[in-house]
């Protein structure tokens, strides 16, 4: 998960999934979830939480693709919110790694994998506190091919990342390889998203929605159907459909304001957690590692969960409302440095800027 995209103060249910889906991750990681019989608990809150979170993720990409002044504000501003956390956590990670257990086998080219956002693509050289680091790579890929296709051909060129989803679902349909994590794997729940801005568009263009599109912009119904297809072990035609459901999902949650589920979502009480999913998303894997994670029995282990639970959302408020503030703040002053540009090759009339914003 990243900070990169803080839901908008117009779109309050989208700080509710964030919300969501950050505590469907931690609950999968922190808790025991149930037995292992005929469904892996576990396994299906982790993915449900991540499909919402890809889902939100390329929405308010899109959205910030239209909004900043230019393409190397957007990159500038991604870098800032992503980075220096990453290379904190992992900077203490390894030196404790290093210097206190004298884990002196750890390779060179395994941390640079983790520094340059590459390591979800050489699986086997991810540690054990650092296997949740996949995503976070896939999402710095999904920021450069979004910034590369809006900067070529605009708006027509997220369509084109689309169908470019589509087939790479497809693909990883056919192969039957549904949890790896590489990126090739992964982009497609990130690309197919996009069509969040389409639909919201088609939706919010029309006098009177047909029974059709209420139904499939329902959150009421994409929620749970979104649920089931993460059920595992996963199925083989549900489970690549949960991009699709994700997408649905959130653009049901913006269309559809007034509905039981929006407003739940839209609560004050989710919008901090909302507010630091990236660094509970980030440090938790390495406090697990720590004696607050560790016990010789079980139970012993989860007798320590609210202590780690405690630290973890203290540590997350101090990053958040601190360290990753000031480099944030850093990121908007060096853009604030050099003259705004055209984001797109196509001109837009400033007197629709608004309007065009709330579109999308």
């Amino acid at each position: 998960m990243s900070p990169s995209h803080q839901p908008s103060a117009d779109w309050p249910a989208l700080h509710g999934a964030r919300a969501l889906s950050i505590v469907a991750v931690l609950a999968c990681h922190l808790l025991p979830l149930g037995p292992k019989t005929w469904v892996d608990l576990n396994i299906t809150v982790g993915q449900f939480g991540m499909s919402i979170f890809f889902g939100l993720s390329a929405f308010l990409i899109a959205h910030k693709l239209t909004t900043e002044p230019s393409i190397t504000a957007f990159l500038v501003n991604r870098f800032f919110r992503i980075f220096p956390l990453l290379w904190l956590v992992l900077g203490i990670d390894f030196a404790y790694r290093t210097w206190v257990s004298l884990d002196l086998g750890l390779p060179a080219s395994t941390m640079l994998l983790h520094a340059s956002t590459l390591i979800n693509n050489w699986p086997n050289q991810l540690l054990k506190e650092t296997g949740h680091l996949w995503s976070v790579c896939v999402e710095v890929h999904f920021y450069l091919i979004a910034a590369l296709a809006f900067g070529l051909a605009a708006r027509k060129g997220l369509i084109g990342l689309i169908f470019t989803g589509l087939a790479l679902a497809i693909y990883r349909a056919s192969t039957g390889d549904l949890f790896n994590t590489t990126t090739l794997y992964r982009l497609d729940e990130l690309l197919i998203p996009l069509a969040v801005v389409p639909l919201l568009s088609r939706a919010q263009g029309s006098q009177q929605p047909s029974a059709a599109w209420r139904l499939l912009l329902n959150p009421t119904l994409t929620l749970p159907a979104l649920a089931v297809c993460c059920l595992a072990p996963p199925h083989p035609v549900l489970f690549p459909l949960r991009p699709v459901l994700a997408t649905l999902l959130i653009a049901g949650l913006l269309n559809n304001t007034k509905s039981a589920i929006t407003r739940l979502l839209s609560s004050r009480a989710l919008r901090w957690l909302s507010e630091h999913a990236y660094a509970l998303y980030l440090i938790h894997p390495f406090l697990v590692v720590t004696w607050l994670g560790t016990g010789d029995t079980k139970l012993i282990i989860y007798m320590k969960r609210p202590l780690l639970i405690a630290v973890l959302l203290l540590l997350a408020y101090l990053s958040t409302r601190y360290y990753e503030r000031a480099f944030i703040d850093l990121g908007k002053r060096l853009i604030g440095r050099h003259p705004k540009q055209p984001l797109s090759p196509h001109s837009r009339n400033p007197s629709h800027e608004h309007s065009e914003t709330r579109a999308v």
